[in-house]
């Protein structure tokens, strides 16, 4: 019996004659979520699911954490590879539950080899009853107090207790790159990681107003850089200062507009930093009606500043949603802490909420927009990061680009 760990695939499994491509993305991910752990192990490939097989006495369950935050992956089970044998099944689950409290019990088998003589229902049916009449209790096929899961593939078999929701999607870095608009709030890093879920690179951007504001944003933003870094191990963060461009739009545009202005020149310096990276989208973490730049009318105003699609994966969440998704992913506490936001830095009293994108182009007409995007470019830092945690994490300063 050789403990195994056994990653089944999510959606990837319905990709036809490109499954192998994702698959060996997929591959290459868990490879190196597995790499920090300093384990030895090997991952083999089948329809379908990875087995990844221990080759010393590390505790199995240390692998678990990192591989729930590989995209592509269903779930993640931690049992024994055995030989497909029915009594070797009702063996080892019987080894499994000893010193275990439950009253019910279920069998669920799957049988992906079907040179195996028996069906699944017959497996559940004979492993079950002789659990049932070893441990004194009975079946349950709806709500057990324990389940013994039986896969046969391959001319072997896999038995486990143990089935944790993985972090499902497509592998990370399978669909291209995108630049995501990052806040410290908790809606865009959670737009952010709607992405990677998609199998997108993220590449973040974050504007400041330091040092009229203070450095907490940036800070917050540091650390939500780091959380994500988790789920697609390595990113780039921008740290934009704005402050100037703001300055600049205050001066020469219309109070109610300015809040417009500031998002139009945001999305042009992301625009243009994502075609220095070859990226084929911006993200924001907008949902609609949710602020006052936030309405429909707003947002195409907004949008048409710029020529890439900007994907808001959070258009149709409420707060409450998108909290408990922050909560998930492991942002939310970093996003609750007070910081200075960029746009509330002057601020209009009654900003528009239903904008004439003829007068905002008026209201731009008198600003140098190439010379304002260009400058806040050349003013930017960048950051690199590196994951998995346990790995020495690199944040590398470069100078401006």
């Amino acid at each position: 019996m050789q403990p195994v760990i056994i990653l089944h695939h999510h959606e990837i499994i319905l990709k036809g004659e490109n499954r192998k491509f994702f698959e060996r993305q997929l591959l290459k991910n868990v490879r190196i979520a597995l790499g920090a752990l300093g384990a030895r192990c090997t991952v083999t490939g089948g329809y379908g699911r990875f087995i990844i097989s221990l080759q010393d006495d590390t505790d199995i369950g240390a692998f678990v954490p990192p591989l729930r935050k590989v995209f592509g992956v269903a779930n993640i089970c931690t049992g024994l590879e055995v030989e497909p044998d029915l009594e070797v099944f009702c063996r080892v689950a019987e080894q499994m539950l000893r010193g275990e409290s439950f009253k019910t019990i279920k069998v669920d088998t799957r049988r992906p080899d079907k040179n195996f003589p028996l069906k699944s229902m017959d497996v559940n049916a004979a492993v079950g009853a002789h659990l049932c009449k070893t441990f004194g209790v009975r079946a349950s096929m709806t709500a057990p107090d324990e389940t013994v899961y039986i896969e046969i593939a391959d001319s072997r078999a896999y038995v486990y207790r143990s089935k944790v929701e993985g972090a499902k999607g497509l592998p990370a870095g399978i669909s291209g790159r995108v630049v995501a608009l990052l806040s410290a709030g908790f809606d865009s890093p959670v737009a952010a990681w709607q992405l990677m879920k998609r199998g997108a690179n993220v590449i973040f951007v974050h504007f400041h107003s330091m040092p009229y504001t203070s450095r907490q944003s940036v800070e917050q933003v540091r650390t939500l850089v780091r959380v994500l870094t988790g789920y697609q191990f390595t990113s780039k963060l921008y740290l934009i200062p704005f402050a100037d461009v703001q300055q600049e739009i205050v001066l020469k545009s219309p109070q109610a507009l300015r809040v417009i202005a500031y998002r139009r020149m945001m999305m042009r310096i992301a625009e243009e930093i994502a075609h220095r990276e070859k990226a084929e989208g911006l993200v924001t973490g907008e949902a609609v009606g949710q602020v006052a730049s936030q309405t429909l009318r707003n947002i195409r105003a907004i949008d048409a500043a710029v020529t890439l699609p900007v994907l808001r994966p959070l258009a149709g969440s409420d707060k409450e949603e998108t909290i408990a998704l922050a909560r998930k992913i492991g942002t939310s506490e970093i996003s609750q802490e007070p910081y200075d936001d960029c746009c509330s830095f002057l601020a209009p009293r009654k900003p528009e909420t239903w904008a004439n994108l003829t007068e905002v182009a008026a209201a731009e007409a008198a600003l140098d927009v190439p010379a304002l995007v260009a400058r806040a470019i050349q003013q930017a830092s960048i950051e690199h990061y590196s994951s998995p945690a346990k790995l020495p994490e690199e944040i590398v300063h470069e100078s401006a680009i």
